[in-house]
């Protein structure tokens, strides 16, 4: 039997696990009653939100930031469906921000997450509309309904080749074909030997290409080509720290005293000429003088005599 003191023991035991459990209870709850959050709301048109259930995650980047509070159908076009979202408040949410609707690993659940948004766009405010993004799943699903409409399109392509009729005119084909190489074998031979010939010339011209390129390397790596190289390197720094100026004035200063010499040949050479012709014109007389003198001798040699006589 049990005892009142046994009683009174068991009542306020369960008295205090029941204030605690009280206490608990209402410092997590509380904290989530009493935590700060601003709503927005998404619109998904002819979108399918199967998956997405109330209290389901909203994530940012892959941060936990709030949760799904509402879903409904949009009472004044029924293929939009609107998600009504609570976020931490002080969360930016830019104008381009995107909510997608991602699958939660294989349970087929899905939530949202926000994707995109720039520093230089506008935050939205707390009741405004978020973009609704392409979701995973639709993508998938898009993409696997163009693969199965290709795929139809090469199976239908397949059969309409591999028809009946089809089979019958390659079959045609190939027994023309076969007929056309039987009476051309002799050409067909020597088509291939001509392209044997043809093959072992281009492999003779690439090997002499190959030689070229050898010997135009050698060139190029060769002492006398690295002192050309050289030479033109040091010309062209040399050239790069003579004053320009200054070397344009030396060959223009350089130009006139080449003309001046010039002149002063052309003025010699004139005076010269004068000279030439006046000596020339002197031995002309002297010319004249002696063959007037040897005609006189030659008439009256006795001059030579009378005058020694003198």
């Amino acid at each position: 039997m049990v005892s009142k003191t046994q009683k009174l023991r068991l009542g306020v035991f369960i008295v205090i696990i029941s204030a605690l459990m009280l206490f608990f209870i209402i410092m997590v709850a509380g904290k989530s009653l009493m935590e700060k959050r601003d709503y927005y709301h998404i619109i998904y048109k002819d979108v399918s939100v199967s998956g997405l259930q109330i209290g389901g995650t909203v994530k940012y980047y892959g941060i936990n930031i709030g949760r799904v509070e509402d879903i409904s159908i949009d009472t004044k076009d029924v293929r939009n469906v609107i998600v009504a979202i609570s976020i931490k408040r002080g969360t930016p949410v830019k104008e381009d921000v995107e909510a997608s609707l991602i699958p939660v690993g294989i349970t087929g659940l899905l939530q949202v997450e926000l994707r995109g948004g720039s520093n230089e766009a506008r935050t939205l405010l707390p009741g405004s509309e978020i973009n609704a993004g392409t979701s995973t799943f639709e993508s998938i699903t898009s993409k696997a309904e163009v693969l199965s409409n290709k795929i139809e399109i090469l199976l239908n392509n397949l059969a309409e080749i591999t028809s009946a009729e089809n089979r019958e005119k390659i079959n045609n084909i190939l027994g023309n074909v076969d007929g056309i190489l039987d009476e051309n074998k002799e050409s067909v031979n020597n088509i291939l030997t001509n392209m044997d010939s043809i093959s072992f010339h281009l492999a003779s011209l690439t090997r002499s290409s190959s030689e070229a390129v050898e010997r135009l390397n050698q060139i190029v790596q060769s002492e006398q080509m690295q002192n050309i190289l050289d030479n033109s390197e040091k010309f062209s720094s040399d050239l790069a720290e003579t004053d320009i100026k200054k070397l344009l004035k030396d060959v223009n200063k350089a130009v006139n005293q080449v003309n001046d010499t010039f002149a002063h040949l052309d003025l010699t050479h004139l005076k010269t000429r004068q000279d030439i012709i006046q000596t020339i014109e002197t031995l002309r007389e002297t010319m004249d003088y002696l063959n007037e003198f040897s005609r006189q001798i030659s008439e009256e040699p006795s001059m030579l005599i009378r005058t020694k006589r003198k």
